[in-house]
């Protein structure tokens, strides 16, 4: 079974909600059970080739979507298993939701990206919005499993309430990274905005260069060695979630542990200092 190349016939109009547009549908059904999706654009119903041309193409049993300008929102929503790649631009909740399979942005994504994500990967070749592994609006839980890599930079609150899994922002990160944090790992490449791991219990967050102003209920662990960071290290490189700017060998970090205001021992470990 080939896959299936997804092109916008018109990409001006109010952003289009991707959900539902999965591999899996593709598999069950072949290109006749993704054409007859109902689809939301604004506030009106398409079917799904009304708004998009479908081709033959791309891996097997993947989906290559080609958004030309139009806003996608919420690709990959959901998602179990399966390919999809994004040919440009990504709007809002990429990923969100994901429990398995891969979602490549080959451009950036919006906010609310990988939130509540318990699976699979997620890999952008932009930068990302704010919330990146976050909660959705109203919600209490954020990333719970899979990967995320981000070559560009990420917005704010990137992380809150994660509960497991990694995050890797080869860039900058915006403020209250790690903020809630449960578990989980966060790479930050090229520095963080202010309140890093506010109110954090436990996990780690991994930094070229301390944040611009440590929180107030972190204590400073001093220069370690840390054996672990080597075998993290391979894996990360491996995945390609290594930033360029990190040290590409040792095993020193300095260690910030907290956040002690909110019982946390959760830990901040700077390897440019290393």
């Amino acid at each position: 079974m080939s896959g299936a190349v997804l092109t916008t016939r018109d990409s001006s109009g109010p952003p289009i909600d991707m959900t539902g547009v999965l591999p899996e549908r593709l598999a069950e059904g072949g290109r006749e059970a993704l054409a007859g999706l109902m689809l939301l654009r604004g506030r009106e119903r398409h079917r799904l080739d009304t708004l998009f041309t479908l081709e033959d193409g791309g891996p097997t049993g993947a989906l290559v979507l080609r958004p030309g300008g139009a806003v996608l929102d919420g690709v990959g929503t959901g998602m179990t298993a399966g390919d999809i790649r994004v040919e440009g631009d990504c709007g809002a909740c990429a990923g969100s939701g994901m429990r398995g399979g891969a979602l490549t942005v080959e451009g950036n994504c919006g906010a609310f990206a990988a939130t509540e994500m318990a699976g699979g990967s997620l890999r952008v070749a932009g930068d990302a919005g704010d919330f990146l592994g976050a909660p959705l609006a109203g919600g209490t839980r954020g990333m719970s499993g899979g990967s995320v890599v981000v070559a560009g930079d990420a917005g704010d609150r990137v992380g809150e309430r994660m509960r497991r899994g990694l995050i890797a922002v080869h860039g900058r990160v915006g403020s209250l990274c790690g903020a809630r944090m449960i578990a989980g790992t966060i790479v930050v490449g090229a520095g963080c905005g202010p309140d890093a791991g506010q109110a954090m219990r436990r996990g780690s967050i991994l930094l070229s260069r301390a944040p611009e102003a440590i929180p107030s209920g972190f204590v400073d662990g001093g220069m370690n060695d840390w054996l672990f960071l080597e075998l993290m290290r391979k894996e990360l490189i491996d995945g390609g979630a290594w930033p360029s700017g990190f040290p590409t060998a040792g095993t020193r970090a300095r260690r910030l542990i907290g956040d002690r205001s909110a019982g946390g021992i959760g830990e901040m470990l700077i390897l440019s200092e290393a």
